[in-house]
């Protein structure tokens, strides 16, 4: 099966991309309405990149943030981080990171870090460090203890943000996993999520 930019935007996947747009911004205004410290708002975007392609991925973190900006415009530039959620867990899906315990640990490991150096840059150049989230107390706790504004921001987002990927990534995951074979054979990526027994007999 062909892969990349050119082949990975089939049928099938794109019919994934509302979902996982669906996702994303019931876990967004969900963590927004509540003032949660921690975001689920990146599952439809674990998911979609996981069984269709870091490119169908990226496409759906950036829509997702874009409807979500309909509503809260602080989340339109955060489609960065999105973007960039979609494409790596993408390319780890692509060799097959998630099929092993230590493959999961390493890209969740890799995808934290991207994501908190996306959003501290967000944060730090577009909102002065406060964008009215959960998370301001925390990074607020880092400034009262004397730390500098993007040290506080950035040590902020990679302690929430390793908690946001082991949830988002766990829940897709857990989701990846009962969508039916049949559907999964049909995707890109979808073949490695497949259980040997299934495949074996299928």
């Amino acid at each position: 099966m062909k892969r990349g930019l050119r082949y990975d935007f089939g049928l099938q996947a794109l019919m994934l991309i509302p979902v996982g747009v669906s996702l994303n911004v019931v876990g967004y205004q969900l963590c927004t309405i509540l003032k949660l410290p921690v975001f689920i708002d990146q599952i439809g975007t674990y998911l979609v990149a996981m069984v269709a392609g870091p490119w169908v991925g990226l496409m759906t973190g950036f829509l997702g943030n874009v409807v979500n900006g309909m509503l809260n415009p602080v989340a339109i530039p955060y489609g960065l981080v999105s973007m960039s959620i979609g494409l790596f867990a993408g390319f780890f899906s692509r060799f097959k990171f998630f099929n092993h315990l230590i493959g999961m640990i390493v890209a969740c490991g890799v995808l934290t870090v991207v994501s908190a150096g996306t959003a501290a840059i967000v944060t730090v150049f577009m909102f002065g460090g406060i964008t009215g989230a959960g998370t301001d107390l925390v990074t607020a706790a880092f400034l009262a203890a004397g730390r500098q504004l993007w040290d506080s921001v950035f040590s902020t987002n990679i302690i929430t943000g390793t908690i946001n990927t082991i949830l988002n990534f766990a829940i897709s995951y857990l989701v990846v996993k009962r969508i039916p074979p049949r559907f999964l054979v049909k995707l890109n990526y979808g073949a490695p999520y497949i259980s040997k027994e299934v495949l074996k007999h299928g």
